[in-house]
């Protein structure tokens, strides 16, 4: 009867490649997260404006606006709120490129997943990794002084990731799911 020794726990799942420039910055968010209790989410509001014509239910993200403060014609879908992290871990490909991190909310074992966008956009034919299997998904766009503050103070950096709200946005949400559906079936009513 042998024990091992694991040496790469991710059974599989792709490890951080350290030269990918995205990596620096969900390291951070990852260890910066170890320590708080909540994560900041932006608030959600959806605008569904159709053609002329009959769309089907899976037609109607297409003709969906979404934004994470108020405005008007948007209806309101979720406020901004907090998000208490029980568990956080970063998913990447095979290749070793960061897909987003995976927040587990403590008590609710619902997961979020979050990807970094980067503040400025540099070439590369690099494929857009696909999203983790979770409950829902935002973005956080990186601010332009990003980089700097990562080199001269990541605290500051991570705290600003972590407790402001500057930046992010929802991709998928179940109730925006459920709100779209019954716009596109109330749509579909006034076709037939």
């Amino acid at each position: 009867m042998g024990g091992g020794h694991v040496t790469r726990p991710g059974f599989g799942l792709g490890q951080p490649d350290p030269g990918h420039p995205m990596t620096e910055f969900y390291t951070l968010l990852l260890e910066g997260l170890t320590g708080a209790e909540r994560f900041a989410l932006p608030g959600l509001y959806a605008r569904f404006d159709p053609p002329g014509w009959p769309i089907e239910a899976e037609e109607a993200p297409d003709w969906c606006s979404l934004s994470p403060a108020p405005k008007e014609g948007f209806a309101p879908i979720l406020p901004a709120g907090q998000l208490r992290v029980q568990y956080a871990e970063l998913r990447c490909t095979a290749a070793g490129t960061p897909a987003a991190l995976v927040l587990t909310e403590e008590g609710r074992r619902t997961t979020c997943a979050v990807r970094l966008l980067p503040p400025f956009l540099w070439p590369s034919e690099e494929a857009v990794p696909p999203w983790p299997d979770t409950t829902s998904a935002l973005t956080l766009t990186l601010g332009p002084d990003a980089p700097g503050l990562a080199d001269a103070a990541p605290q500051v950096l991570v705290r600003r990731l972590i407790e402001g709200g500057a930046g992010k946005a929802w991709v998928s949400h179940p109730l925006l799911d459920r709100w779209l559906a019954a716009q596109a079936a109330r749509w579909k009513r006034l076709w037939r």
